[in-house]
């Protein structure tokens, strides 16, 4: 089935093949079919694409029984050697179930027509060699990390430096990087507290910082100073439960939220939703309905001084404050939850919401 033919098959809601990504596993169940690919299982229950699951897939596929197929991005290929000893990590006894599955899903897209969506949301900004079949094969690859100049996720994939002109200009190097979309974590699901109005400290931080991003480590130092100035700073000294986080991540009038392995984090989403205004080092990367600076949310130069002067720009007007807060839940609940984020996929893929009715591509 082809994407004009998908997008004539309006009428009914949309069927979802979902290997891996959990995306459409969560965002709508009763139209998704799930399975795991040889990654550590989430669950019990979730189950593998071993044979019978595959040829049973395979047949649907072939039938038109669904209208997209949507696989991560995996950061290593089918062959590598640390592929094969997780599988045998994580499933034992069960681990050549694991490893046909491996297998399976590298190689299934070439029988059929179905169109494939392709969820990257690991840290890394680069898209592996081995995916670019993958690339060339799907709609869109979706990618957590794509970087501001889109090319540079080839870095030393397809070139033995930084691509330069003559690959940049050939046909299929131009065919993958139209491909190449932005999507964030958004926040994880649902949060155990709910936003207050009652602030109990000026900024949150809790996270690793040291070696975890050289923007953690150099920014605690900067972001503990303030308390010299007589700003409530809560950086708790040990891990926290869920519920405690999100309980003081709320009470908190900012939440510091720098870039980890990756730019994008749950942390921007999870404050945002629970009525604290989160406060980020400008971002490396190309972003979907990206938070706006002085709107949802206040951006910094990771340069020594610049978290500290958004830190106390923002917190001259408690006011102004109070109201970002607000705009930026609704921002979030607009555009980044799980369901926003699975609607945005199948939108730019299929012309048509998950519901089955047409829809404009953003």
């Amino acid at each position: 089935m082809t994407v004009d033919e998908a997008r004539t098959r309006g009428g009914r809601p949309l069927r979802i093949l979902d290997i891996n990504t959990r995306l459409f596993h969560h965002a709508a169940p009763d139209q998704t079919d799930f399975f795991w690919s040889g990654r550590k299982p989430g669950g019990a229950n979730a189950p593998l694409l071993g044979p019978g699951a595959f040829f049973r897939t395979m047949r649907m596929l072939r039938d038109g029984d669904y209208d997209l197929v949507v696989v991560d991005g995996p950061t290593l290929p089918a062959w590598h050697p640390r592929t094969w000893l997780t599988a045998l990590r994580d499933y034992h006894v069960r681990a050549p179930k694991a490893l046909f599955a491996i297998a399976a899903t590298r190689l299934m897209h070439r029988f059929h027509d179905v169109p494939v969506a392709v969820i990257d949301i690991n840290d890394s900004f680069g898209v592996g060699k081995h995916n670019f079949r993958l690339i060339d094969r799907c709609h869109s690859y979706f990618k957590r990390e794509l970087t501001a100049d889109k090319w540079q996720v080839f870095f030393k994939s397809s070139h033995w430096d930084l691509p330069g002109r003559r690959w940049r200009l050939k046909k299929s190097s131009q065919r993958r990087i139209h491909k190449l979309k932005p999507i964030h974590l958004g926040y994880p699901g649902r949060l155990a507290s709910q936003p207050t109005t009652v602030k109990t400290s000026d900024v949150f931080f809790a996270g690793d910082t040291h070696p975890n991003s050289s923007v953690r480590s150099e920014g605690i130092e900067e972001l503990l100073a303030l308390r010299n100035e007589g700003y409530i700073i809560d950086v708790p000294d040990g891990p926290l439960d869920r519920a405690t986080f999100h309980h003081r991540l709320a009470s908190a009038r900012l939440a510091w939220s720098p870039m980890g392995y990756g730019w994008d984090c749950y942390r921007h989403y999870e404050s945002s939703e629970l009525g604290t205004v989160p406060v980020m080092n400008y971002p490396t990367i190309c972003q979907h309905r990206p938070f706006r600076n002085g709107e949802h949310c206040f951006y910094y130069s990771p340069e020594p001084g610049g978290l500290s002067r958004a830190v106390r720009g923002a917190l001259q007007d408690p006011d102004r404050l109070a109201g970002m807060a607000v705009a930026a839940r609704a921002f979030t609940l607009e555009n980044h939850t799980i369901r926003a984020r699975a609607e945005y996929v199948v939108t730019t893929v299929l012309e048509r919401s998950l519901d089955g009715e047409p829809a404009a591509v953003a």
